[in-house]
């Protein structure tokens, strides 16, 4: 009696919090768009990077960058875009203004081509797509031990082969989403891309402060983390040139 008064207490109190902080986030998020319609983007972004501190949200994201871009920090712009990006890459309205911020990037760096499925396998496994598949992995993995469950309970053989054979595929079909699944949480929590957040950048030929300069890049300028050593990190750009980069220089998505 005392462990289910114990729940029950437990139950309601966590309920209550989640509540209420249901609640302040939404107060907080209305104020903030109140604050970006009249202009006010200073207050906006404070608003929404309050929000971003603890939850994964679009539309903060969104905003957020919506704010920087309006305050013409284009950096801090196109990084909360791509980190939005990344929540839903299928977003046309973010699409367009990801495109209008990466216009006043200085750099004009030609992408390397690609036969698309890396794009595609990208946008699998972004952090968006983790509710959906983590969804259908709980739906068919539920449904596959159901049929065979079920299968025991037959007396036809033809009943027990089609639920086995039912069960079995969706099994099957469940741990393709648990891989997918898997992966989008990894994403959540790691990133192998970064924005470059200063005006110029010089991109060097080692970690070292001796070394040449190969190239420079500028605010806005997205580049792909290799690895890291110590305060400096090995970047890759679109166009295939690598070099070296202090962390101080970038932010990661």
């Amino acid at each position: 009696m005392k462990q289910l008064i114990f729940a029950l207490i437990f139950s309601v109190s966590f309920s209550s919090y989640w509540t209420q902080d249901l609640s302040f986030l939404r107060a907080t998020f209305d104020s903030a768009n109140v604050a970006y319609s009249e202009g006010r983007y200073a207050e906006a972004q404070a608003g929404y990077e309050q929000i971003v501190a603890t939850h994964l949200h679009f539309d903060s994201e969104f905003n957020l960058g919506n704010s920087f871009f309006k305050q013409s920090k284009l950096g801090q712009s196109i990084l909360h875009f791509e980190r939005a990006k990344r929540l839903d890459p299928s977003n046309a309205d973010l699409e367009n203004n990801l495109l209008l911020a990466n216009a006043r990037v200085i750099d004009r760096i030609e992408t390397l081509p690609t036969a698309g499925i890396e794009d595609l396998w990208e946008r699998m496994l972004s952090p968006g797509r983790f509710p959906l598949w983590f969804r259908l992995m709980i739906g068919f993995w539920t449904l596959g031990f159901v049929l065979l469950a079920w299968r025991l309970w037959q007396s036809s053989v033809g009943n027990r082969r089609i639920a086995g054979t039912l069960g079995s595929s969706l099994l099957v079909i469940a741990a393709v989403f648990i891989a997918l699944a898997y992966g989008s949480s990894k994403r959540i929590n790691s990133s192998q891309e970064a924005i470059i957040m200063v005006d110029l950048a010089n991109v060097l030929s080692e970690p070292s402060a001796v070394a040449s300069t190969l190239f420079v890049l500028h605010e806005g300028t997205k580049v792909r983390i290799l690895q890291k050593v110590d305060e400096q990190c090995e970047i890759a750009i679109a166009n295939g040139n690598v070099g070296w980069l202090s962390t101080r220089n970038l932010e990661e998505i």
